[in-house]
């Protein structure tokens, strides 16, 4: 397994609650999840954030659709009996295409310093954890009952033990989480939490002819967020509907796609090859 190193910035993505709005079956719905929780990973997203672009209608019914399946999907294969119950929402959940990042191991015997995700199974002053062994592994701190936890071993024999780890504190890439509110994208903005946002639109300025100030902003920066509109509409216009330019709360607006030989790019495609284009600053 590849353990990458992770980003010396916390990245952040948004995403709308509209994203699957437009696909009228499930099958298609979770597939199009799939495609962005691939590429989330992929570029070591540490956080997606599902922002409500359309209040009302169903809008809200699909956000908590778009919460459960990247959840699930970032969720590794051996926890998520565990973790989540037989659910209609999740019934084309085997076409997900696997993650293979770092906290989705292959199956192997346990080792002393191995990491894992795990459930907790038994609370108290020692806790007992589902990490995906054979045996349950016992921590010695007490943990919240089926509580998802990061467990580094300690010993393997004669029982498994383990210490309970901060994700945030590895030095190496962990998967995302994802988070959802009931957010206005521009509320999200002026939120203050980052300090660098970007912007994605074909209105946007193209990436080259910007390249050296954002290169320099997305170096020193350590809470950047990158914005994506909905499949009807871009991140300018859904400001626009809560008056706000997108001048006012984006460092940059950026055309990733330029001369885009089809008339509309999906978000899912916007994903992937922005998230491509960024990943070159840390290399230049």
């Amino acid at each position: 397994m590849v353990e990458a190193p992770k980003r010396p910035q916390h990245l952040s993505v948004a995403l709308p609650s509209s994203l699957t709005q437009d696909v009228p079956h499930l099958r298609e719905k979770t597939g199009r999840v799939g495609l962005i929780a691939r590429a989330l990973a992929i570029f070591r997203v540490e956080e997606v954030v599902i922002y409500n672009d359309r209040p009302g209608g169903g809008a809200e019914s699909e956000g908590k659709l778009l919460e459960k399946l990247l959840t699930y999907q970032e969720t590794p294969q051996y926890l998520r009996k565990s973790l989540f119950a037989r659910d209609p929402d999740l019934q084309f959940a085997g076409t997900l295409p696997p993650l293979r990042s770092p906290n989705h191991p292959d199956p192997e015997g346990p080792k002393v310093g191995q990491l894992r995700d795990g459930v907790v199974l038994e609370s108290g002053n020692r806790s007992k954890v589902d990490a995906g062994f054979r045996i349950p592994v016992q921590v010695s701190s007490r943990a919240k009952l089926l509580d998802k936890v990061t467990v580094r071993l300690t010993r393997t024999s004669p029982q498994l033990e383990a210490e309970v780890v901060d994700p945030s504190g590895l030095a190496i890439y962990w998967g995302f989480r994802v988070t959802r509110g009931n957010l206005r994208l521009s509320d999200l903005v002026k939120s203050g939490k980052q300090d660098l946002t970007i912007s994605t639109s074909r209105k946007g300025r193209i990436v080259r002819e910007v390249v050296a100030d954002l290169t320099i902003r997305w170096k020193s920066s350590r809470r950047p967020i990158v914005l994506f509109g909905s499949p009807d509409e871009g991140v300018p216009e859904i400001l626009s509907r809560e008056a706000t330019r997108v001048a006012e709360v984006a460092d940059f607006n950026l055309n990733t796609i330029p001369n885009q030989g089809v008339e509309t790019v999906r978000t899912e495609e916007a994903v992937l090859a922005t998230l491509s284009v960024l990943n070159l600053l840390e290399e230049v």
